[in-house]
């Protein structure tokens, strides 16, 4: 995958769908849930590749260090991402579970998408992340009725195999969306690519389905400086289906 932009990144976790399901608490003392912040970028850079390339776009595409380090870049501008540590283990390899989000605004979405019709996208994966806020900015109705409206956005949601089941997901997500609702913002967005993530929000978390591409129909469409003309990135990606964005009101 690309380096994402604040704006253009999936959600996905492989604990997602049975966390969820976890109504009681079974995190021990020395899983600490807490603030993620910039002293945690190297350490988490190195959990998101472990974890993504699990996951359908990353075994597709592949995932590289740097895109978790600008995820983290992007992920500590606001207080509003998570991460659980495990207190037994060596620094600096204690972190074992993240929920990375971001709050923008029309404003700042709206700069992005000229960047990106301006200037292309970097690669496919980059190219059907902006597709899918194009889509989101669409349907949503949330800055047609609110032009100062504050989303928060989910980033990356992940954790480490060796400590699924604990319901640390559910954990991450529930401490996000009351920071969301501490920052004064008025709705969520996530993009799935994943069906534990779109099963969870959409099923599970009653998030309302904004809009859907097929990984395998959809065309990037390339810029000048890239030599221009189309290709289909995902022509073989066929599970998940489609790639989703949700949205939910606070």
């Amino acid at each position: 995958m690309s380096p994402p932009t604040v704006n253009s990144a999936p959600v996905h976790d492989a604990d997602a769908s049975s966390s969820a399901s976890s109504t009681k608490r079974t995190r021990s003392d020395h899983l600490v849930l807490r603030p993620m912040t910039v002293d945690d970028k190297e350490e988490f850079a190195a959990l998101f590749c472990k974890i993504f390339r699990r996951e359908p776009l990353g075994q597709y595409n592949g995932v590289a260090p740097e895109e978790g380090r600008d995820i983290a870049d992007d992920a500590t501008k606001d207080p509003v991402s998570f991460v659980v540590e495990d207190t037994t283990l060596e620094k600096p390899h204690r972190l074992i579970a993240f929920l990375t989000n971001c709050i923008i605004t029309e404003a700042t979405t709206a700069a992005k998408q000229k960047k990106v019709q301006e200037e292309g996208s970097v690669d496919g994966v980059q190219a059907i992340l902006y597709r899918m806020d194009e889509l989101w900015l669409s349907n949503s109705t949330v800055f047609k009725t609110n032009p100062n409206a504050r989303i928060m956005k989910f980033i990356a949601l992940g954790v480490d195999g060796r400590y699924e089941g604990l319901g640390l997901a559910k954990e991450l997500l529930n401490a996000s969306m009351e920071m969301a609702k501490k920052c004064k913002c008025d709705a969520v967005v996530v993009v799935a690519t994943a069906f534990a993530t779109q099963h969870l929000f959409k099923n599970r978390l009653q998030f309302e389905e904004m809009g859907k591409v097929r990984f395998a129909e959809f065309v990037w469409k390339k810029s000048k400086s890239q030599g221009g003309g189309e290709e289909r990135p995902f022509v073989n990606l066929l599970e998940p289906e489609f790639s989703i964005v949700l949205e939910k009101k606070l």
